[in-house]
């Protein structure tokens, strides 16, 4: 293997570790006209459609929001409640969603939302898919499965290395969408946090956007957060409860008394359990339950001793992008874990509908190199749900026992996208 790694040429953007390169600054066109495969066929292959897809236009957002709330049957103005940040008459936000039009009138749509995450040191720019949709009228004609190959085409245009989806498995995984990383349900009741001694935290319930600026300074304290430029907007999503205290804040979803739905804690000295008991005896009820990241690993541990019970689950879909990327923004966490390893190289690929994506990955004297393209023995290709599974942890993939030991000890890169960041 050391051999192997001593022939490579290794570029500046290792050292750098950068992820981007500079044909990423591409702007995007209104209005487009591309080909794009029809996949699956009836007769088992690609076939081309001439199909037009452009953005939203700031003038037709109050038509887009009638189409997409008939699309889904939901209420007027659902959408703007559910997402304000991602749903609003704005270029920016605009530019966000593409769309299919009939005889004037939008008839399906694909939305591609930013969202920014930093999991365990890790930071990530992922493509969050929402919005997908086709008018009943317009149904299929195929519209879906271009638009999201659009949306595929798009993310590496505009630099996204993943991608986050929530939805059907079945549905997504034709477009290499797979359901990845854990997250924990943990339980607490009165009973659990009173056995503890747990005394209540003062805490002061207050309208969501209001405590803007107390969420922004503690936000970025977890070791899984999300970074969010438009908050104040973000917090006026429907149905959230926020409590503040001296240090620390929760966001509640939902109106549950007897059971709160905790999807967002923080608190700087490490008080956790006492917020938690101070909401339960808020509301009057007898529990709280808080979804967390497997990777919170820090806060896990604390507020343990505290847990009624606890359940594990799967988290939402994922997709690899730009697999070089993705390594690379784990390169650090990789560094540390290498300690130890024996040397190694491979050559990874991600074998897509319109390309194979290949990246080399190897370990030398406790040092990580992560190359763009083909530059190793054993070189191990996969399909794109094995690898979300096999980057952000899933289920065992078939590939798995022709990999390094090395490399199966560097991964999973740890991705988590917070509740209230859903699109």
């Amino acid at each position: 293997m050391k051999s192997i790694v001593a022939s490579w040429t290794l570029s500046s953007t290792i050292a750098s570790k950068s992820m981007l390169t500079d044909r990423w600054n591409v702007r995007l066109l209104d209005y487009q006209t591309i080909r794009i495969p029809d996949y699956p066929t009836k007769n088992d292959h690609e076939e081309l459609m001439t199909v037009q897809i452009r953005t939203i236009r700031v003038e037709e957002f109050e038509d887009f929001m009638r189409y997409i709330e008939r699309a889904f049957g939901h209420s007027v103005d659902f959408f703007r409640r559910f997402g304000p940040h991602i749903y609003k008459p704005t270029p920016e936000v605009c530019a966000w969603g593409y769309v299919i039009e009939e005889n004037g009138k939008i008839v399906s749509h694909v939305g591609v939302y930013p969202i920014e995450v930093v999991t365990a040191g890790v930071a990530l720019r992922l493509g969050g898919i929402g919005g997908v949709s086709t008018a009943v009228e317009a149904r299929g004609k195929g519209y879906m499965t271009q638009l999201l190959y659009h949306a595929i085409n798009e993310m590496r245009v505009q630099g996204y290395p993943a991608s986050w989806l929530g939805g059907d498995r079945q549905r997504y995984n034709t477009f290499g969408w797979e359901v990845a990383s854990l997250s924990y349900r943990l339980i607490f009741t009165e009973r659990s946090l009173g056995r503890a001694n747990v005394t209540p935290a003062s805490i002061e319930e207050v309208r969501p956007w209001e405590a803007t600026a107390h969420i922004a300074r503690l936000l970025p304290l977890p070791d899984c957060h999300a970074c969010r430029p438009d908050l104040e907007t973000q917090l006026h999503r429907q149905d959230l409860r926020v409590w503040v205290s001296e240090d620390g804040y929760a966001i509640v979803h939902g109106q549950d008394r007897d059971h709160v739905k905790l999807i967002e804690l923080v608190s700087a000295s490490g008080k956790e359990a006492e917020l938690i008991r101070a909401i339960i005896a808020w509301n009057q009820g007898e529990a709280a339950t808080w979804e967390v990241s497997i990777w919170d690993e820090t806060r896990i541990a604390r507020v343990m001793p505290y847990v009624s019970y606890w359940k594990a689950g799967p988290g939402d879909m994922y997709r690899v992008n730009d697999l070089t990327a993705v390594l690379r923004a784990a390169l650090p966490r990789f560094e540390r874990r290498a300690t130890g390893l024996r040397d190694f190289a491979v050559g990874l690929g991600i074998r897509e509908h319109d390309r194979t994506q290949t990246t080399t990955v190897a370990v030398h004297n406790g040092a990580v190199y992560i190359e763009a393209g083909r530059h190793a023995e054993p070189y191990i290709e996969l399909d794109p749900l094995s690898a979300a599974r096999l980057v952000f942890g899933g289920p065992a993939i078939p590939q798995a026992p022709q990999l390094p030991p090395g490399l199966l000890a560097l991964l999973p890169v740890p991705v988590y996208v917070p509740q209230l960041d859903h699109v």
